[in-house]
């Protein structure tokens, strides 16, 4: 309709380029906020009823969560308006019937026709399913949609790539935070396992960080490269469970898929390759004959442990020493009501290989061992507990082949594991393999994008490879997003260091203790050092105060790394002498450790890898 327009205030909703705009600035809006505006203004006065907004702007038989779907398109107009819900001066609520436009108009044209997207419809009402099913309802209508809109080979590699976004929890309590996380979790997880060449998913730890953010579709999805957006809801009443799901495209805003379901509770764990199989016949696709669904059909749990776990999950992602036991201590109560269920057995291996858990590290090493093979025993499709196997062999066994071994069969069940990614990269660096580690790095980074763990460990390969032009930039930027990220610090300095550039390096050193607790006397002192005599001083100074603190721990390896710093080759042997008798788990980065380097052509430094069984 060009130049058709709505003025009101110091506002214009541009109908022509299908644009909001404040006193010329174009005012950001995605397209299905847009449409429910110029819906409003183009009645102005008049109400609007929630029924006629679905059906408007998503068509009679795709269901959606008109406390959802609908409020957060009025919240997004609200936002984009500056306008206060109480005292609306654009937008107001008629509770339980619906909304009106309340701003008058400006050179008021004609009743204007609003636009209304034609979205495809590809769920009816028969599939009405939740929990588990529900998520494996919602992941295959979700990737079965992204095939349908964007045919493989659409983007670069023919791979699409996808985040789902955390659920939003419609109780009103926000103790139920848990149930929410938990399906948003357990779909990216059920998405992570399709085939990686068509979808790549973004990983748990990017994706949470949305929760609650008002950023619109089209800023996460270029803050997350993905193509996609998959979001939702759950509201939990007596008995009864209500999810909804929606896939919105990124490019557009558009709404290409949505889905709602309703159930009683104890139908939570009901057969999911049932799902996947009645939702492919319903949107009538076939996935190509040579990348078929594998759908999980789970076994039955009890509905008890099943709650026990995704809270266990809920506070083990919060990676903290409370948070970790919180966690193992929901896994075992899940474990306690259902000895069967393999999943809680794996939740309760991550909370001893990957959390903080308060333990002496070979306790809580051997304790994963234990509840990662028993989760295989029940179930050795799930990915997680190849990743805790893979991760013992390789820190704790130096059994490298096994260690490998197991990281390729977690990232076989679940290609877009950004945790399993990690470590492997960690894995081929300590092998020496830097081409591999990039590859692997990136990958992990590409699905979990503003994770400081990952853009880190990016800055660690390379480190590790030498590369310090490319590391020092990229730990400034994990700074400048965290700046009291220790191992940031830590390893900048080390980059510093190695490029020669002593003053900058002195000072990430000193912020690394500073932030570790040292005291300010012991600070003065190493500054004091260095002005006095170097980095030679200052290192012999810190070695000073770690020998005569008995508050400052730290592993035989390090202490070795500062001897070797030093030159002090007879010292820095006996403590790796006595990291290798520890076992110490940072002593499977040796060979590749660029402290180490002056002690390669020692005939002492050869026999260490050859007992680690590390030597070419």
């Amino acid at each position: 309709m060009p130049g058709a327009s709505l003025k009101f205030d110091d506002l214009e909703l541009d109908l022509g380029s299908y644009q909001l705009r404040r006193n010329g600035s174009v005012v950001k809006l995605e397209r299905i906020p847009m449409e429910l505006l110029i819906l409003l203004a183009s009645r102005n006065g008049q109400l609007v009823s929630r029924e006629e907004i679905v059906e408007k702007l998503w068509g009679k038989d795709v269901f959606v969560d008109s406390a959802h779907g609908v409020n957060t398109a009025i919240r997004k107009i609200r936002n984009a308006l500056q306008d206060d819900p109480e005292e609306p001066r654009f937008i107001e609520t008629v509770v339980g019937k619906g909304y009106r436009f309340v701003a008058p108009l400006l050179d008021a044209p004609q009743e204007v026709v609003p636009p209304v997207s034609d979205h495809s419809r590809l769920l009816s009402t028969s599939f009405l399913l939740i929990g588990a099913c529900l998520i494996g309802a919602m992941f295959v209508g979700a990737y079965f949609g992204l095939r349908h809109f964007w045919p493989p080979g659409t983007f670069q590699g023919g791979r699409t790539m996808l985040a789902v976004l955390p659920f939003e929890n419609l109780t009103g309590d926000p103790n139920q935070d848990y149930f929410s996380d938990g399906l948003t979790e357990e779909m990216i997880t059920q998405l992570g396992r399709l085939d990686p060449r068509q979808l790549g998913v973004i990983a748990r730890t990017s994706a949470m960080s949305y929760k609650h953010s008002t950023k619109a579709v089209d800023q996460i999805g270029r803050e997350l490269g993905v193509n996609y957006i998959l979001e939702g809801s759950a509201r939990r009443e007596g008995g009864r469970l209500r999810v909804t799901a929606q896939l919105i495209q990124v490019r557009d805003q558009s709404h290409v898929w949505a889905a709602e379901y309703d159930r009683e509770m104890q139908s939570v764990l009901q057969v999911q390759s049932e799902v996947a199989n009645a939702i492919g016949k319903e949107v009538r696709l076939k996935l190509a004959p040579d990348q078929p669904l594998q759908a999980r059909n789970p076994q039955a749990v009890n509905p008890e442990a099943y709650e026990a776990y995704l809270k266990g999950r809920y506070f083990i992602e919060k990676w903290t020493e409370e948070g970790t036991r919180v966690g193992r201590e929901y896994f075992e109560q899940a474990i306690r009501k259902d000895p069967g269920y393999a999943l809680a057995y794996a939740g309760l291996a991550d909370s001893y290989v990957w959390g903080r858990v308060g333990l002496p590290p070979q306790e809580a090493l051997q304790r994963a061992r234990t509840a990662a093979t028993k989760a295989l025993e029940l179930d050795d499709t799930l990915g997680e507990p190849h990743a805790a196997l893979a991760q013992i062999k390789f820190v704790t066994d130096w059994d490298w082949a096994a260690a490998e071994a197991q990281f390729k069969r977690a990232i076989e069940l679940n290609p877009n594991d950004a945790n399993a990614l990690h470590m492997y990269s960690h894995y081929l660096l300590s092998m020496g393999r830097m081409q591999e580690s990039l590859e692997v790095s990136q990958r992990a980074l590409q699905h979990d994008p503003v994770s400081p763990t990952m853009q880190l460990h990016l800055g660690f390969h390379y480190l590790t490879a030498r590369q310090y032009d490319l590391a020092i930039p990229q730990y400034l930027k994990v700074l400048q997003a965290d700046p009291g990220l220790v191992d940031a610090h830590n390893q900048l300095a080390v980059a510093y260091r190695q490029k020669g550039m002593l003053d900058q390096s002195v000072a990430e050193y000193l912020q690394v203790e500073t932030l570790l607790g040292m005291t300010t006397e012991q600070i003065s002192e190493l500054k004091t050092a260095y002005a006095r005599s170097g980095m030679r001083e200052f290192w012999l100074t810190v070695l000073e105060i770690i020998e005569s603190s008995d508050q400052i721990k730290i592993s035989p390896y390090q202490i070795a790394s500062y001897y070797a710093i030093l030159n002090k080759k007879d010292e820095s042997f006996d403590w790796l002498e006595k990291a290798y008798t520890a076992h110490d788990a940072s002593l499977v980065a040796i060979k590749t450790d660029s402290d180490f380097d002056n002690l390669h052509s020692d005939g002492r430094f050869t026999d260490l890898l050859r007992r680690m069984r590390l030597a070419n």
